[in-house]
């Protein structure tokens, strides 16, 4: 499978010209409308193999194949084999990285490999070798067997061996990002609204291609289809989006303790500190701060935040055994909210279970109690299955989201709200208490998503 990207002045221009150049058997993964002065991109998949390439397919793709060719017969056995090559792009220093079927795929990195001077390496170390020992037409690395077995003196081959090893090691590395990215583009390749650009637009954004399917199928089901007004079929999918995305819906009512729970990074401190200084939500009322220290059983460089309440005008207290916490409560007992910070949330499931069940011993005597859990938006929900949430000693009650302000995909966003099942509390936009705190708004998201 080759993954090629062709531009022209059309998106129907460009694929149109992909389906000369490479065959009609193409199947279109991702197209980007001309903007300005730039001219329109479609991204197309090729399932025929290299050796059957027409000569104008040849053409097109130019001397890439052999370089491939090349890297395949040096690469080590057992190991995945790739290549690449630098472009310079619109953004600055760029390059094409092997999609592991022969196809090449655009990244950008801050520190590129020096390819030509690999190259010149490589062409050195071959021609000491074949000028070391006299091998058959067409071999790069030593031969195993009897001959190996005769001790000859060190080659200038097992250097070009290493030199090739730790390269695709690097290369390998960027690789395995690249399919993460890659995900379930395919999925959507073959749907017909794939070229269009809306579906293009979301697509870019995070959203998965399995998600966008079902979407507009679903508009179709209602009687839109591509060649809709896209003014009209715009506001049609935010209706849709809307419609999937209710369940997020913060709830009306808040009332009784507040316990934030997330993993390290979350920000659930700075949330709880804008809350409870912000007018609009927990300074309306009377609020004391109660901080759950990690269990001293266990080691943890765990920095206590009690300091940075109590530099806000904030009445706080640590606790860190449940004898502590019952004598804390009733020290609460005259305040008219109560909010609770804890210690981060383990990433691996039987920790975070373990930490649940004590934080649920530390709060049985609380009635009414709602628990928050805390995400960061750039990176946190991905090591949360929403599955594990589910089996948690203590449940969430909402989720509250922070960063968001530093996401630049909404649609990988989206995808996590979709996937969890439950209604979102606060989000943050930026690091000013208590300014940056809103309460979240499944409208609000979906239009700030198709930029309405």
């Amino acid at each position: 499978m080759n993954v090629k990207t062709v531009e022209g002045r059309s998106i129907q221009a460009a694929l149109a010209e992909a389906r000369r150049t490479l065959g009609d058997e193409v199947v279109l993964l991702d197209s980007v409308p001309a903007r300005d002065d730039r001219p329109a991109r479609v991204t197309v998949m090729l399932d025929a193999a290299p050796a059957e390439a027409t000569p104008e397919r040849r053409r097109s793709v130019g001397h890439a194949a052999p370089t491939r060719q090349a890297a395949s017969a040096a690469a080590p056995s057992g190991r995945r084999t790739t290549n690449r090559r630098t472009a310079q792009t619109a953004g600055g220093r760029g390059e094409q990285v092997s999609d592991g079927t022969g196809g090449l795929v655009d990244v950008m990195e801050d520190s590129p490999i020096d390819v030509q001077g690999l190259a010149e390496r490589m062409r050195q170390l071959t021609a000491s070798a074949r000028r070391t020992r006299d091998p058959a037409r067409g071999d790069l690395f030593p031969k195993t067997g009897a001959a190996a077995n005769d001790s000859p003196p060190p080659s200038p081959s097992a250097d070009l061996e290493a030199l090739l090893e730790s390269q695709l090691r690097v290369l390998h590395d960027r690789l395995e990002t690249m399919e993460r990215r890659f995900g379930g583009a395919v999925i959507g390749a073959g749907h017909r609204w794939a070229a269009h650009p809306l579906y293009g637009q979301l697509l870019e954004r995070g959203m998965a291609a399995s998600t966008l399917t079902k979407v507009f199928d679903q508009l179709a089901e209602h009687g839109y289809d591509p060649q809709t007004d896209q003014e009209k079929l715009q506001w049609a999918l935010a209706q849709e989006l809307l419609r999937r995305l209710q369940h997020t819906a913060p709830s009306k009512q808040t009332t009784g303790t507040q316990l934030l729970v997330g993993p390290s990074g979350s920000g659930k401190t700075s949330l709880l500190l804008k809350l409870a200084l912000h007018p609009q939500f927990f300074a309306r009322r009377q609020p004391a701060v109660i901080v759950i220290e990690p269990d001293p059983a266990r080691e943890s460089l765990h920095h206590s935040p009690l300091e940075l309440f109590r530099r806000h005008g904030l009445p706080a207290q640590s606790v860190q055994t449940e004898d502590e916490m019952r004598e804390a409560l009733r020290r609460v007992q005259s305040f008219d909210q109560v909010l609770i910070d804890t210690p981060p949330l383990p990433v691996r499931p039987a920790d975070a279970r373990r930490m649940m069940q004590r934080l649920r011993r530390f709060v049985a005597p609380i009635l009414p109690l709602h628990v928050q859990l805390v995400f960061n938006a750039t990176r946190a929900l991905d090591e949360f299955p929403p599955d594990v949430l589910t089996r948690l000693p203590l449940a969430p009650d909402a989720l509250a989201l922070t960063h968001l302000d530093e996401v630049l995909g909404w649609g990988r966003v989206a995808e996590w709200l979709l996937q969890f099942d439950l209604p979102v509390q606060h989000l943050t936009e930026g690091p000013h208490v208590p300014d940056s705190v809103r309460a979240f708004s499944p409208t609000w998201f979906v239009q700030s998503l198709l930029n309405l």
